[in-house]
């Protein structure tokens, strides 16, 4: 039966690697980039003995490799015990290429008598699917069955890993079903994984369909696949059934991390439901749970929300009594917080303060200072900001911001030399940029040019919605042209 299975298993992985590459006359390279074997420190077999039993900890990479490929020459042959502490080494490291060229290398040498064992084969199964090469371990699966070991279920949990990262959920779930076949059941941390990128792809049914086929086959969800699931009904706004989870992990005795509570914080704070949030943290903290820096922004910007900047500010100075660096969305989230408030100086101020604490600025940042200065009125800094402060170039929402800020200042000309400048470089100008226009121009008396823009936006591709009808309607009765307004009017109803 097992025999059966794998020989499926490895012909399903061939297969995949007949359609994907050989077809195209490639196929997926392993080889180390300036790779090359250094031979210098352990030249002896006791040397190498020494350097396994001090532990791998701080070894470099380099030196890992060595020390592997003395152990191949030295006789006689370290057993695989030893071999597999060194490949793990140089997994911890990151290099997984490296580790499967390096057994290649064994295997293609034909005096070694070197054979893998379970652990040696989940490593390889793991560094296959770190490469984002499944199907490839899966096809060396086939192989290690062949020569007689069977997978455990770390061998499951890479594998249903390796898919899931590439959003191959069907394929995690289908090794999952032929792993069962074969007399090993997933465990907490194989229906975790899956959980969580179904979660991530928003299929919430088939998530929470696993998590009571979890409870039917006796496996207990620990507080990672809890929070898993949590994150991703508040995700999709489901928040009764997300605090419905979190009730039942209480009730089951398992903890809530920071994780699943700040999910829950920041969505009620996202939908407006600030007193429950409050609630939330409160729980949170009688269980002496300590909040992180998405928990504190999430309370800031709730905060922020009811025009409480004063306590938005005591916030972010709590966060660094108690040693939780706020970053630059903390930072940028209660500067916005002021600028709605009107005080708008603070919030430059506050943006100030975020550079002498050395975090670093980013566009976001940048893009909540020019806001702060346009609103100021210091078009000079702001413009200064956009064109040479900026860490990577503005992206739309810094051009949207900017073009807004010239209009209310009365820059026109500005705004109007940027549009155009804007529509020779950028391909990537959307419905909010041509509606600031429009909305921009009318007040500016410049009706006729706002409805020409309006009129070109539609044969040009661009989708118009509610505020650019609204922006063009209103500019139009303003200015008497009723007849014009009315005509789009009619339009905007056909659309609806």
């Amino acid at each position: 039966m097992r025999w059966s299975i794998a020989t499926a298993i490895s012909s399903t992985a061939k297969g995949f690697l007949h359609r994907h590459f050989l077809k195209n006359g490639t196929a997926p390279s392993f080889r180390l980039c300036g790779f090359r074997f250094w031979v210098r420190a352990f030249s002896s077999a006791s040397h190498y003995r020494e350097i396994l039993r001090s532990g791998l900890h701080d070894i470099k990479c380099e030196d890992a490799y060595s020390l592997f490929v003395d152990m191949v020459r030295s006789r006689p042959l370290p057993s695989i015990v030893e071999f597999n502490k060194v490949l793990t080494a140089i997994a911890k490291m990151k290099k997984y290429n490296a580790v499967i060229y390096l057994w290649n290398f064994v295997e293609f040498e034909e005096d070694l008598e070197l054979s893998p064992d379970l652990y040696t084969c989940n490593i390889l199964v793991n560094c296959y699917c770190r490469c984002s090469q499944p199907f490839l371990a899966l096809s060396y699966l086939g192989k290690m069955m062949k020569l007689g070991i069977e997978p455990d279920v770390v061998t499951d949990s890479s594998l249903v890993n390796g898919f899931c990262d590439m959003n191959r959920i069907e394929d995690a779930l289908y090794v999952v079903e032929q792993m069962e076949k074969m007399g090993i059941t997933a465990n907490v941390v194989v229906y975790t994984i899956l959980i969580d990128s179904l979660c991530k792809k928003r299929h919430l049914v088939a998530a929470l369909q696993l998590l009571e086929r979890m409870g039917n086959n006796g496996i207990t969800p620990n507080v990672v696949t809890y929070s898993s699931l949590i994150s991703g009904l508040c995700s999709s706004g489901k928040l009764s059934e997300a605090s419905h989870l979190l009730r039942e992990m209480t009730s089951k005795q398992i903890n809530p991390n920071v994780v699943a509570f700040t999910a829950l914080i920041h969505a009620y704070v996202k939908v407006g439901k600030f007193k429950e949030a409050q609630v939330v943290y409160s729980e949170m903290v009688e269980m002496s749970i300590n909040p992180n820096v998405y928990t504190y922004t999430s309370l800031i910007n709730g905060n922020c929300m009811y025009n409480r900047v004063d306590t938005a500010r005591n916030i972010l100075e709590k966060m660094r009594r108690v040693g939780c660096d706020p970053n630059v969305v903390t930072y940028c989230t209660l500067a916005n917080g002021f600028f709605k408030a009107n005080r708008v100086q603070e919030g430059i101020n506050l943006l100030h303060e975020m550079s002498q604490e050395k975090v670093a600025a980013n566009t976001v940042s940048c893009n909540t200072l020019i806001q702060g200065y346009l609103q100021a009125g210091n078009i000079d800094l702001a413009l200064e900001c956009f064109f040479t402060k900026m860490p990577s170039p503005p992206n739309i929402r810094s051009y949207n911001i900017l073009l807004a800020g010239l209009f209310v200042n009365g820059e026109v000309e500005k705004a109007l030399f940027i549009f155009k400048d804007m529509q020779e470089t950028r391909n990537d100008l959307d419905i909010i940029t041509y509606t600031i226009m429009i909305h921009g121009m009318c007040k500016a008396c410049m009706v006729d040019e706002a409805y020409d823009l309006f009129c070109s936006l539609t044969p040009n591709g661009v989708e118009l919605d509610h505020r650019a009808y609204t922006a063009m309607i209103s500019g139009l009765t303003r200015s008497g042209m009723r007849a014009r307004a009315n005509a789009v009017m009619r339009s905007f109803g056909k659309q609806a």
